[in-house]
């Protein structure tokens, strides 16, 4: 940690966006899955994410301007569940509790904490999805999300979706009951559970 905050103390970091994350092993039971790889996934998730954001404050406190946004996720915080995924969706629950806490603790000081949480975006991590998933109306191009992201940094509240889409669907997901949500995540995560190279596809 010394070591991080050393290599940030003569840089003026004005926004700091943490956006680095993992969901392998992807979609299995939460037995099945290998420790160690749930331990990865909270060090990349979380840890990583805390400790460069705690490395950084202190420079944006001296000036009393500063932005920092974490990339959390949809699964979180518009399902009510995420079977299957559950760590993955707990370690981005852990994102939106630590954004929504620094974002009252920091605001005082002139420095404006985010979690941003998109539904899916076409980037690597979603490369072994079935094709309906990766074409849907509501799945977004990397390009699209950050032009959409950047737009929001330092606007709005502790929690945001950027993109357009994405609110439609959060909207959309809101109208429908949570057993009925919770029973349509399930039955899509485990089908693909059941796709090839299930861990590899997830990372």
């Amino acid at each position: 940690m010394a070591a991080l905050r050393e290599a940030v103390e003569e840089v003026d970091v004005g926004v700091l966006v943490n956006n680095a994350g993992v969901v392998k092993p992807g979609a299995m039971f939460l037995h099945e899955a290998d420790v160690e790889a749930w331990v990865r996934m909270i060090r990349v998730n979380d840890l990583a994410l805390t400790k460069v954001t705690a490395a950084v404050l202190p420079g944006m406190v001296e000036r009393r301007r500063g932005a920092v946004v974490n990339i959390g996720s949809a699964s979180s915080e518009a399902m009510p569940s995420f079977p299957l995924c559950t760590m993955y969706g707990a370690t981005k629950r852990y994102v939106a509790k630590f954004s929504r806490s620094l974002h009252v603790e920091y605001a005082s000081k002139g420095i404006h904490v985010q979690c941003q949480a998109p539904f899916f975006v076409a980037t690597r991590m979603v490369a072994g999805l079935d094709e309906d998933m990766r074409l849907s109306p509501f799945t977004v191009s990397p390009d699209a999300y950050a032009r959409a992201a950047v737009g929001w940094i330092g606007h709005g509240g502790a929690l945001c979706s950027p993109s357009v889409r994405h609110r439609l669907l959060w909207c959309l997901t809101a109208a429908v009951p949570e057993s009925v949500l919770d029973w349509f995540v399930l039955r899509s995560h485990l089908a693909i559970s059941k796709l090839p190279k299930r861990i590899e596809a997830w990372e």
